[in-house]
């Protein structure tokens, strides 16, 4: 029962998970306005893993209207509770690649196994800070949009759980 088996329904479910998250990471995730240090008003538009670092470091003070107040620290919030979103999918596609070969191994070796499935519900999950986020920031009048990549990932997500539950009776005891 050892080794590995390359059968067409394996095959096409880490084909799927690879192409649904180089996809997701590389179409664009969020567009928002903000003000650069030059005190330009610019629109931010990108991808996952620029997307994750620039909503993190975001403040307050950089997006347009700024007043300072109880305002500031509801928009902090929101923001600290959007960058959770693309933070959780950077973790999930990067640990989902680095594992989803397992899925060919007959007997599935666990240590490779979990990741999997942890990097599946991360990814699957990450949408809900990020609209949680992003339904705060709205009622702040924050301008920005969430564009087409996160649906992407988390459709990922819910890929890698629905392959890595159908395969856990192959994990090695």
């Amino acid at each position: 029962m050892t080794g590995f088996s390359f059968s067409r329904a394996r095959v096409l479910q880490v084909v799927g998970i690879v192409v649904m998250v180089i996809v997701g990471v590389a179409l664009p995730y969020l567009a928002m306005v903000w003000q650069n240090p030059a005190s330009e008003i610019v629109v931010f538009r990108g991808s996952l893993f620029p997307t994750a670092n620039f909503v993190g470091g975001l403040e307050p003070l950089d997006l347009p209207n700024y007043s300072p107040g109880e305002k500031a620290q509801q928009i902090r919030l929101a923001l600290n509770v959007m960058s959770t979103g693309p933070s959780l999918h950077q973790i999930g596609a990067v640990l989902s690649i680095i594992t989803v070969a397992c899925l060919f191994q007959n007997e599935i070796n666990k240590f490779w196994w979990w990741p999997l499935h942890l990097a599946g519900w991360l990814l699957a999950v990450a949408f809900v800070p990020l609209l949680v986020g992003a339904a705060l920031l709205s009622l702040q009048e924050v301008e920005f949009t969430l564009l087409p990549a996160w649906v992407m990932l988390t459709g990922a997500g819910v890929v890698v759980l629905v392959c890595t539950f159908k395969s856990r009776h192959r994990i090695d005891r």
